[in-house]
């Protein structure tokens, strides 16, 4: 075994004690939530340990610096990501956002998208429409979900990004049934 690979395995042993709780604290500060700061450590540890066994760190004195990027880049992408997945629940329930004063046509169509919505939750399984009403209606923090439902914060993840993909190929099923050709077109 080589000089290099011996102090290599020494920080891998080391690396979860000497960042975790600051990692902990960086991800409570920035993301507002423990259970993501949690997910936050064990994600950049997980993604460290590569870098280290990849040999993409060449500076050890520099292993700090690459840990905190590392954890703002997973705060970056958290934020990035809820930023979609609120527009995508937004345009699912036919909102506009910016906008105050919906016109009568806004309400209609605000009343019709609801009702697709209503009718593509209604063909989903009981536990995935209770999922996603404990998550979007009712706001239960995803650590109190995770720990009713019996399940991890990751295990949780998972079902809700399923869910969500259930239910979106339901609306667009729900679409093009419902999308009728132009009168006078022919098929």
């Amino acid at each position: 075994m080589t000089n290099s690979t011996s102090v290599t395995e020494a920080l891998e042993r080391n690396l979860s004690q000497r960042f975790r709780e600051r990692l902990c604290a960086f991800g409570a500060r920035r993301l507002g939530d423990p259970a993501l700061a949690e997910d936050l450590a064990q994600e950049v540890l997980s993604r460290v340990t590569e870098a280290l066994r990849g040999g993409r760190i060449d500076d050890l004195n520099a292993l700090p610096g690459f840990v905190f990027q590392t954890a703002t880049n997973f705060c970056l992408h958290h934020y990035r990501s809820r930023g979609r997945e609120d527009r995508a629940l937004a345009r699912m329930a036919g909102m506009e956002s910016g906008r105050t004063d919906p016109g009568p046509l806004d309400l209609l169509l605000t009343e019709e998208a609801r009702g697709e919505v209503r009718a593509a939750l209604a063909e989903l399984k009981p536990e995935e429409r209770d999922l996603l009403r404990r998550i979007y209606f009712d706001e239960e923090p995803s650590e109190d979900t995770a720990r009713k439902l019996r399940v991890t914060l990751g295990a949780l993840r998972v079902r809700k990004f399923r869910a969500l993909e259930r239910l979106a190929a339901l609306l667009g099923n729900r679409r093009s049934r419902n999308v009728e050709p132009p009168s006078g077109t022919l098929l």
